[in-house]
């Protein structure tokens, strides 16, 4: 609980050193057990921040379906009696990008449009993704008002 308090997290009444080293997940559910809040925060703890742990490649079936979850943008199911619509809100809140993972679609373009994609990017000085996250963007916004 110390490292959830020092990271701005957790609110707690009394007084929690924060751990010298990386944690054990088996001490984080511990810890949840004695106060569900570190429940609450650890699927989005492992997603965003796995150097916290000492491990995160052998996590309990249960964690390991919450935190694909949380990486894929779903609502995970219960986790140890915490429900998901908690669970889902912390990801945002957790580690330097305040934002929700980010998720993979593959589209086939023709030669043509790669081209107009290039261009674009190179003219506006952006990645290619941030192109087509404008021009959804745009013609969201053409669409709106009816144009």
């Amino acid at each position: 609980m110390g490292r959830l308090r020092a990271l701005g997290l957790l609110v707690t009444n009394f007084e929690a050193e924060d751990p010298a080293g990386p944690i054990r997940i088996s001490d984080a559910l511990w810890a949840g057990s004695l106060e569900p809040r570190v429940l609450e925060l650890l699927p989005a703890l492992v997603l965003k921040a796995p150097a916290t742990f000492e491990s995160v490649r052998d996590l309990p079936a249960d964690l390991h379906l919450a935190v694909r979850a949380l990486r894929r943008g779903e609502t995970p199911d219960d986790f140890r009696g915490i429900p998901g619509e908690a669970l889902a809100r912390w990801p945002p809140r957790v580690g330097r990008k305040q934002k929700l993972p980010s998720c993979m679609k593959t589209f086939r373009l023709t030669q043509d449009d790669l081209k107009l994609l290039r261009q674009l990017a190179s003219s506006l000085g952006l990645t290619e993704a941030d192109v087509v996250r404008r021009g959804l963007r745009a013609l969201a916004a053409a669409e709106l008002l009816g144009a």
